[in-house]
């Protein structure tokens, strides 16, 4: 059986290693856990994960939203984004990118799970 697989981008990697177990943990693969926006163009682009769980702000020049417009530009995936912050504008620029679902942080790991079968398993 072909496991569906998803690619986070998360600059927190305790935070990144918990959506990791939870998501290999519900049978789905994890092609990485990557911090910085940049590299998560290239690994996106290149192994064309089912889905992609992002961070809204990484540290660094590259934003979770400048990694998935650079990402939509070359390919046409799923994608869901998290986020702790309620600044207006840059949360109206990730609208702009419709993403399948913004999920603010803290969150019930229960109800991204849910999210995410929903998105893999149609």
């Amino acid at each position: 059986m072909n496991r569906k697989s998803v690619l986070i981008i998360e600059d927190e990697m305790i935070h990144g290693m918990l959506l990791r177990s939870s998501i290999e943990n519900s049978g789905y693969r994890v092609l990485d856990v990557i911090s910085r926006g940049e590299d998560a163009v290239l690994a996106a682009i290149d192994h064309q994960p089912d889905l992609i769980i992002s961070d809204i702000l990484l540290k660094g020049p590259v934003t979770g939203v400048d990694a998935i417009e650079q990402i939509l530009n070359h390919i046409t995936i799923p994608f869901i984004f998290l986020t702790a912050i309620n600044d207006s504008k840059i949360m109206t620029r990730a609208i702009d990118t419709a993403p399948s679902a913004i999920i603010n942080k803290p969150y019930d790991m229960k109800i991204l799970m849910e999210t995410i079968d929903s998105l893999l398993k149609n």
